[in-house]
């Protein structure tokens, strides 16, 4: 469980700093949105678009963060921790 809890970890942290600029496409808001609802973001993120574009694995990943329920990203609910991961490593063949 804890190798899973890391990987987690890990891609959250991956992914939320790039949701923390704002990928300008509606799954990566709706992902920031997620993001914020289930309190995974911190303050002080500047919400300015950058020049990360929400496409491909971006886009893939964000739609995983949207589709999980907030349960999934603490470790409490271990068959949805474990759907969001199969998501987001499916994410890696869908390009930029």
């Amino acid at each position: 469980m804890n190798f899973k809890t890391a990987l987690l970890a890990s891609g959250l942290m991956a992914f939320s700093s790039i949701f923390a600029m704002g990928c300008g496409g509606n799954a990566c808001d709706d992902a920031a949105d997620k993001a914020e609802e289930c309190g995974l973001t911190s303050s002080g993120g500047s919400g300015d678009s950058g020049d990360v574009e929400c496409t491909g694995t971006v886009e893939c990943a964000a739609n995983c963060i949207v589709d999980a329920p907030c349960d999934a990203f603490d470790g409490s609910n271990a068959d949805a921790s474990t759907a969001y991961l199969e998501c987001v490593t499916g994410c890696s063949g869908s390009g930029s």
